[in-house]
């Protein structure tokens, strides 16, 4: 069995593809997923999926890129609203976090027009809002004994900084992309924190993701797809992600590894269930 513990299956054209990606989920034993949108008002639209789906899960969060014209109280105040309204499948705050690589000013025009003096600025009052609203999610979080699942665009100091500061131990590492001795820092910070890897350990150039994997504890581990991002090979460049090719990220670990198959598969999946509280 498998769970696809990341994918966001909104950015498809459900209405054409909707019962074609759930058949092909079943086909290739992919039992649970989850389907994440992006902000506080189409947060509503994964609880609403996850309560017609009972393999699929849903999140309420705050995406960092997405904090700068929000009232922190309100927005908090909405998250947990959302949270003691659908306890049966809200299971997780996802994806909080950093990201600084849209804040760089060849990534964004807004920025680029200003002098290198202003330009500083602009970057750090972004940084700090971006921590602000991490935080308070993470406190929201530990309120209600739910996972938070992080997302990291080149701002990893940054965010182990912020993991020490709350003492936050609960928490998925999405999408890693970091090297070995990031990926067991985190772990002796948090022994039963999980790492997800994504497609990208398929890539040729995933020296550094492959060595990760290959030395942590498998007990650490979950699998995603990201999708409909990060398409593993054979499928990269030729196919839309989806849940069903979460199963090439296993066989990737599977080749990586040296325990049996059926033990990496088995503890997986398990890893999954337990850290969110699922029953089989």
């Amino acid at each position: 069995m498998l769970f696809d513990t990341h994918s966001h299956l909104f950015l498809w054209k459900l209405s054409e593809r909707e019962k074609e990606v759930l058949e092909n989920m079943e086909k290739n034993n992919v039992k649970y997923f989850t389907n994440i949108w992006t902000d506080l008002e189409t947060s509503k639209k994964s609880i609403s999926f996850a309560k017609k789906y009972k393999n699929s899960f849903a999140t309420v969060w705050i995406h960092p890129c997405n904090v700068y014209d929000l009232d922190l109280e309100k927005s908090i105040e909405i998250l947990e609203k959302y949270i003691l309204e659908n306890k049966e499948v809200v299971v997780w705050i996802w994806e909080t976090g950093l990201d600084y690589y849209w804040l760089k000013p060849e990534n964004d025009e807004k920025i680029a027009k200003y002098s290198k003096i202003y330009q500083e600025k602009i970057i750090n009052l972004k940084k700090k809002l971006q921590k602000i609203f991490f935080i308070a999610q993470i406190n929201l979080a530990k309120k209600y004994d739910l996972v938070v699942v992080i997302h990291n665009r080149e701002s990893a100091f940054d965010i182990f900084e912020v993991l020490k500061e709350t003492n936050c131990k609960k928490f998925i590492f999405h999408c890693y992309s970091e090297n070995l001795d990031y990926a067991k820092k985190l772990i002796e910070f948090a022994p039963e924190s999980k790492i997800s890897f994504s497609g990208i350990i398929t890539f040729k150039n995933a020296f550094e993701i492959t060595e990760t994997v290959r030395n942590i504890s498998l007990k650490n581990i979950l699998i995603e797809t990201d999708a409909p991002y990060l398409t593993p090979i054979p499928f990269r460049w030729k196919k839309e992600n989806e849940p069903a090719f979460v199963k090439y990220i296993l066989e990737k670990i599977i080749e990586i590894r040296e325990e049996k198959p059926e033990i990496i598969e088995k503890q997986i999946f398990e890893n999954s269930l337990e850290i969110f509280k699922i029953k089989k």
